[in-house]
């Protein structure tokens, strides 16, 4: 028999804030306010999903408009998250002294847990594949680890762990042979989820990503990974290492002129690309079904039909673009104009 887990963990609040304490206080959640979410089987399983959940918290501490933004394992736990996250309760987020409506993000890990065995690691069948792809990797034999890394995902990578692993094993694999596009998503995905990784890997991913955010003009996701090497306790991050990585960052985003994205949209499934710039302009091919400022201190609709410039102001905290369309198609993020980070 198993149990059904769903572990989360609100995503980080960006350090480098332009309002002051006293002009906004952030929603604070209340605990015990809900109960994790538990399901029993009669069969085992070893399958296990994680989710990274966008939404709302109103001015009453409700939460309304779930969107799952990212998502690795099983697609089948994303309705039970999205019921796990409808049920969260806050403390409304406040600007002097008036609540105001704010955007959160929150991973939700889907895990199993069975009294027979432990499902919290990788399996050994996983390890004997993970190796001998990284393995081939490392000899230049990208077809062969190529196959070794198709084995793993259609029979080995089951659990969290198992799936994380994988994401990073892919993004080694897509750098190697420049696949630019497939190295993009994968190191996102393992960047993103990083917590089910150990630490060593988990030092190599945050390394590699942040040289990616880097030169993708990330400048958000950078100022994250830094922060996420001060999180590991097992490895030793000064506060002058600290001190010297965010000056190239700054010195980098200070002299960045326009930034411009190409983003995937799959049919109906959000996007949430994070914002540098004062002024923000979205060119799409086809009609959008949603465009939506999430930050944390405000929420903005736009009609889809009528989207002129999107202006963020140097007061406003951690801004993403929430973007969906009824139809597949790459759109085109331009950001310009004040650099407020």
């Amino acid at each position: 028999m198993k149990k059904l887990l769903l572990a989360l963990s609100l995503a980080s609040t960006f350090t480098h804030l332009s309002v002051s304490a006293d002009d906004f206080v952030a929603a604070e959640i209340i605990n015990k306010n809900y109960d994790q979410l538990t399901n029993t089987s009669p069969r085992a399983s070893r399958l296990e999903g994680i989710n990274l959940s966008s939404y709302v918290v109103d001015e009453n501490g409700q939460v309304s408009d779930i969107e799952i933004v990212a998502s690795l394992g099983q697609k089948k736990y994303q309705r039970e998250v999205l019921d796990y996250v409808s049920k969260l309760n806050y403390k409304s987020a406040q600007i002097n002294g008036s609540a105001v409506p704010t955007a959160k993000t929150i991973t939700v890990s889907s895990q199993n847990v069975h009294a027979s065995f432990s499902n919290d690691q990788a399996s050994p069948a996983f390890f004997d594949d993970y190796e001998k792809a990284s393995q081939l990797i490392d000899e230049k034999k990208y077809d062969e680890a190529k196959a070794y890394i198709t084995e793993l995902e259609n029979e080995h990578t089951k659990n969290t762990v198992e799936i994380v692993l994988l994401a990073w094993l892919k993004s080694q694999h897509s750098y190697f042979v420049q696949d630019w596009k497939s190295f993009d998503k994968s190191i996102y995905e393992a960047f993103l989820f990083r917590d089910n990784l150990p630490d060593q890997i988990k030092k190599r991913v945050i390394k590699n990503a942040l040289q990616w955010f880097i030169s993708k003009q990330d400048y958000v996701r950078a100022y994250d990974a830094i922060d996420a090497l001060g999180d590991i306790e097992s490895i030793t991050f000064s506060e002058e290492n600290r001190a010297q990585l965010l000056a190239q960052v700054n010195d980098i985003y200070k002299n960045s002129g326009a930034i411009n994205q190409q983003i995937t949209l799959e049919s109906e499934k959000a996007v949430l690309p994070l914002l540098s710039k004062g002024t923000v302009e979205l060119s799409a091919s086809k009609p959008l079904s949603k465009v939506q400022l999430r930050c944390e201190n405000k929420v903005v609709n736009y009609n889809t039909n009528e989207i002129d410039k999107i202006l963020i102001s140097k007061n406003d905290i951690r801004c993403g673009l929430l973007i969906k369309s009824a139809q597949a198609q790459t759109v085109t993020l331009k950001q310009t104009g004040e650099s407020f980070l």
